[in-house]
């Protein structure tokens, strides 16, 4: 008997209102025909909205952000690929980057974003990741969340300043009124009186109206009396066939599912037109055209999971689970594939995910539900598979905690050293992957991790299962050789050693890290003033990188030629290499890597004066929890204080600097110390004075006279030039402070060229305005190359070109920007 919809219009009314909000909240318990009344509202008024739901109770904000995005991918491929490859935002930069993404893509499109079954939500990081994002207030998206119970949200507060719309449970309840009309649509005219028993009975819930509905046209009468259980069973499962309630069964563990993934999991090809019948006859099954997905009521699927829990049910739920978590991961929706198989208590499948290629990328985008997973699984299967499990430690060690991993890591030494059963040559290969890993445990100090790397190279014979190409070499630093730099007057030899010692490395982690040795000597050059040197090592860097994808150096060689291009007074030209390196870091949407590229644009921003160049996590130095990974840390708080430097705050930013040299002692860095020793200058200059001025910078120049840094005081000119030649003056023939004032004089010429270069960013060309034009009307890359019969790389250019010029960063700001400046 196919479902009928009952059009009710004071939902529909209160509906109406969610186009005036950003979000929307709609609060019912289940059964009360919320999602249905929502979807038909939104199909009826012909609205653009994408539906998602949260599946299964999940306190994991990272499993949920997974299985969200995977189904907005399904109908905006171009926006859930982008913000599932990101991962779930759990630090401040990560969060800015998704708003952006969100903002570009939904911009002035009146889309409305569906969040169903919320209340299998228990994550507070989701909540206030949508709590962000109503406040952002983004022109054209509205969120609308079906929930049973009320979020945990600051709703009242949202309601009071106008960014909330909510819809309560007695909305949904049917009326007597409407009851009668319900068994209309049914061929039933039933009396009030009948209208009115049904009512008692069901208490205006829909899901019991329609059970009695079903049950009063198979027998004509009412049953009073009868639970929600016995009404699914007599008014429901009695039409089908064993068959059919077996698949039921079966397919009621995953709430939503396609075709082919149910002919997988139930291992029947018969399920195709028996799911045809059940969706046709059975309101508690919908067929979604858009996504070509099923989904169960909850209802329904509950009640399926109790049957398929009993014992006299005929069915292997174990084997159902592993056979659903085989399908997800060769669909590549590995976290929830690894989910399945720890519910199937399948380890040694989900360790043997471990030893695969590819694996790093989704480790490092949900450390917390990996650390959680692991935890699970016991403790001899992960010695059954000892790369899977090394893979693991490597993780923990690299991205979790050091002391911890480092633990672990010699707990695995010591049970295979003892192991009589595991064969000498998988020894071997354990030996060489622990010693790979140990290296970073002494991260550089370089002696002692060549030690560790020299062995592994031995043991490996070359070679690692572990290391690879796809880990971020850089560990989120913009600038290689701030990391490995630790010894006064050693830079050089420090960058002479990482150049002889680096090949061993490189081969083991089986290309990890190619043209490092050619970032560091640019770096090196860079800094002690060889601009022509700088230059040519910071290209062969990029292409030396860019045969292996090691985007992480690919970066620090771009900020290389970005700060040469300053020094050289062609800011023009470094904005222009920023904007290019940010098309190339989009593309890969991994949280490390944009944190990275953050610290470039704040960096570059710093020095040219330009506040809209740093991301507002650094400008508000909301760092505690940074992608960042620990070893490239506080290269941070350099960037950070030159927001602060901008914003002239000469008290904050003395203190500031109080607190950045502990964190710069960790690891020893000399760069991070001379960055700060010369903030420290600037701020006391502005605040005593010049005596405690030349007092503060005297350490900066203790370090950079041993290495010969020049660059590093030059692009800070503007602020210390006055200290320098008061230092000056007071010494007779010092070649090293005449090379650092006469670098620092002509940075501030340089610096004093760009208001008259900027004024020529906002020149737009023809074909720049055409493109801009057809971003304001909405149309996305592909669209606009095949509208004006280019390649979409060309449009990709272009747009930058427009983002530099209008000195914007995105879709939404260009479009706001143009309007302002009435450019179309």
């Amino acid at each position: 008997m196919k479902h009928r919809i009952l059009k009710r219009e004071r939902i529909s009314t209160q509906l109406n209102n969610l186009f005036d909000y950003p979000l929307t909240v709609v609060v019912a318990a289940m059964g009360y025909g919320k999602t249905t009344s929502v979807r038909d509202f939104l199909d009826e008024v012909k609205a653009n909205y994408v539906w998602l739901s949260v599946d299964r109770d999940e306190t994991s904000a990272q499993y949920i952000w997974d299985s969200l995005t995977r189904q907005l991918a399904k109908t905006e491929p171009e926006l859930g690929n982008q913000l599932n490859a990101l991962g779930f935002p759990m630090d401040a930069s990560q969060r800015d980057r998704i708003l952006k993404i969100i903002e570009d893509h939904v911009y002035m499109t009146n889309t409305v974003l569906v969040i169903d079954d919320y209340h299998f939500a228990h994550s507070p990081e989701l909540d206030r990741l949508i709590e962000r994002i109503v406040w952002t207030n983004i022109s054209g998206l509205h969120v609308l969340i079906l929930s049973r119970t009320r979020p945990e949200m600051n709703i009242d507060e949202l309601m009071l300043k106008g960014y909330c719309h909510l819809l309560k449970n007695d909305l949904f309840e049917l009326s007597k009124d409407e009851i009668k009309e319900y068994f209309k649509l049914y061929g039933h005219d039933v009396s009030l009186d009948t209208a009115r028993q049904v009512h008692e009975t069901s208490e205006g819930w829909i899901t019991a109206v329609y059970l009695i509905t079903q049950r009063y046209c198979e027998i004509g009468k009412l049953e009073p009396g009868r639970s929600i259980e016995s009404l699914i069973e007599t008014a429901v499962m009695s039409r089908y066939t064993k068959e059919e309630a077996q698949i039921l069964m079966s397919l009621s563990i995953l709430e939503s599912f396609m075709l082919q993934q149910a002919v997988y999991v139930t291992k029947d090809m018969a399920v195709a037109g028996i799911l045809q019948k059940l969706s046709d006859s059975n309101s508690f099954i919908r067929y979604d055209e858009r996504t070509e997905n099923y989904k169960m009521h909850n209802i329904f699927s509950n009640y399926l999971k109790k049957l398929l829990e009993e014992p006299c049910g005929g069915i292997e739920s174990r084997n159902l689970y592993k056979r659903s978590g085989e399908w997800y991961i060769e669909s590549g929706e590995v976290l929830l594939g690894l989910k399945f198989l720890l519910k199937a208590e399948e380890y040694d499948l989900i360790l043997a995910q471990f030893e695969k290629d590819g694996m790093t990328k989704v480790i490092d985008r949900a450390p917390q539900p990996i650390v959680a997973l692991f935890e699970q699984i016991p403790i001899e299967v992960k010695y059954r598979h000892p790369i899977g499990y090394l893979v693991y430690a490597e993780f923990h060690l690299t991205s979790v905690n050091m002391e911890e991993g480092a633990k672990l890591l010699a707990e695995i030494e010591q049970y295979y050293q003892k192991d009589d059963t595991t064969p000498s040559a998988l020894k071997r290969r354990i030996s060489g992957e622990i010693e790979l890993i140990r290296s970073l445990c002494c991260f550089n100090d370089l002696r002692k991790m060549h030690e560790h790397q020299l062995k592994a190279h031995k043991l490996l014979d070359g070679s690692s299962s572990i290391m690879n190409k796809d880990m971020i070499f850089t560990f989120g630093s913009p600038h290689s050789l701030y990391l490995y730099y630790r010894e006064k007057g050693e830079m050089l030899w420090t960058v002479e050693y990482l150049e002889t010692i680096f090949p061993y490395f490189r081969e083991a982690a089986n290309g990890l890290g190619t043209g490092f040795e050619y970032t560091v000597r640019a770096e090196y050059c860079l800094e002690t003033g060889d601009y022509t040197q700088a230059k040519l090592y910071g290209y062969k860097a990029i292409y030396k990188a860019e045969t292996m994808d090691q985007i992480s150096l690919i970066i620090c060689a771009n900020l290389i030629l970005a700060r040469l291009s300053m020094a050289r007074g062609e800011f023009d030209k470094a904005k222009e290499i920023m904007n290019d390196l940010n098309s190339k870091v989009s593309r890969y949407n991994n949280p490390v890597l944009n944190c990275t590229f953050d610290l470039c644009s704040g960096y570059v921003g710093g020095i040219m004066q330009e506040p809209h160049n740093f991301p507002e996590w650094l400008k508000s130095g909301d760092m505690e929890q940074s992608d960042i990974l620990y070893q490239g840390m506080a290269f941070n708080y350099i960037v950070h204080a030159k927001a602060v430097l901008l914003e002239k705050n000469y008290i904050k930013l003395e203190v500031l600097c109080e607190g950045m040299y502990p964190l710069f002692s960790i690891f020893n860095n000399l760069l991070g110390y001379v960055h700060t020793h010369i903030l420290d200058a600037v701020a006391k200059y502005n605040l005593y004075g010049m005596e405690k001025a030349k007092e503060a910078i005297l350490p900066a120049l203790e370090i950079g006279r041993g290495d010969n840094i020049l660059l590093s005081f030059a692009e800070y000119g503007i602020y210390v030039l006055d200290i320098l030649k008061a230092l000056q003056k007071e010494t007779i023939m010092d070649e090293y402070l005449d090379r650092l004032v006469a670098k620092a004089a002509a940075y501030c010429h340089n610096l004093k060229n760009i208001d008259s270069e900027k004024s020529s960013f906002t020149l737009l060309s023809e074909r720049e305005r055409e493109i801009l034009q057809l971003i304001v009307e909405g149309k996305i890359n592909r669209e606009i190359a095949s509208q004006l019969y280019i390649a979409e790389v060309t449009v990709r250019k272009t747009i930058t070109s427009i983002y530099r010029k209008l000195g914007v960063s995105g879709r939404a700001a260009a479009v706001k920007k143009a309007i302002e400046l009435e450019f179309v």
